[in-house]
């Protein structure tokens, strides 16, 4: 029976037989972060964040902690489906305040996004005994909603700004982690140094 840290099969998996959920997880993660916050920037409008938040950022992020449950992986299990399932409600609020139809104003939407921020901080002592690219991607996360949601609540539009980038920030470090686990699921090959853990205490080095 192989381990963790051996090499992928011919068919690309390590763990039983089974395909890694990080490879979509991830890419549901990059997809959807990344186009949010294009449109935080004013670079796009918020029609394309209610489409591919709902199809990446919601239904492809809770498939993956979904399938994690199947492999025992309780750290994506939780950190994919919290995810996804933030994902699925922000469009809810977008298509909301475009049909008047169940709204949510007020502080509503920067509290539910300052709660995601403190459990980004909290998913990443968890992830530092990974590597240390996946605490640095969710302590962006974290820094990057609570600056989002903290402006929001006082009014600054820049603390918004500085958000985003944090954001957009954390989707580049995801780009990395699903880079460096795409070649070694399917070539055996570590491309990309993920850096060491910071905390010990998981056997897997991966994200």
């Amino acid at each position: 029976m192989s381990t963790l840290g051996d090499p992928p099969s011919r068919s690309g998996s390590r763990r039983g037989g089974t395909a890694d959920p990080g490879l979509i997880g991830l890419l549901g993660f990059v997809i959807a972060t990344l186009t949010a916050q294009l449109a935080h920037l004013g670079v796009q409008n918020e029609s394309a964040v209610f489409w591919v938040g709902a199809a990446f950022g919601g239904i492809v992020q809770v498939t993956a902690g979904m399938l994690s449950y199947f492999i025992g992986d309780d750290f994506h299990f939780i950190v994919y489906n919290a995810f996804g399932w933030y994902w699925i409600c922000m469009p809810g609020f977008l298509l909301g305040g475009e049909l008047g139809f169940f709204e949510v104003s007020g502080p509503a939407k920067p509290l539910f996004m300052l709660i995601f921020s403190l459990l980004a901080f909290g998913f990443a002592v968890a992830g530092a005994t990974h590597n240390t690219a996946l605490p640095l991607t969710l302590l962006f996360v974290g820094m990057g909603l609570g600056l989002e949601a903290i402006g929001s609540f006082a009014g600054i539009a820049d603390l918004g700004t500085i958000g985003a980038w944090f954001l957009i920030g954390a989707s580049a470090l995801a780009m990395y982690m699903l880079i460096e686990k795409f070649y070694w699921r399917t070539m055996g090959r570590h491309v990309l140094p993920l850096g060491p853990a910071w905390i010990a205490g998981s056997a897997d080095r991966e994200s």
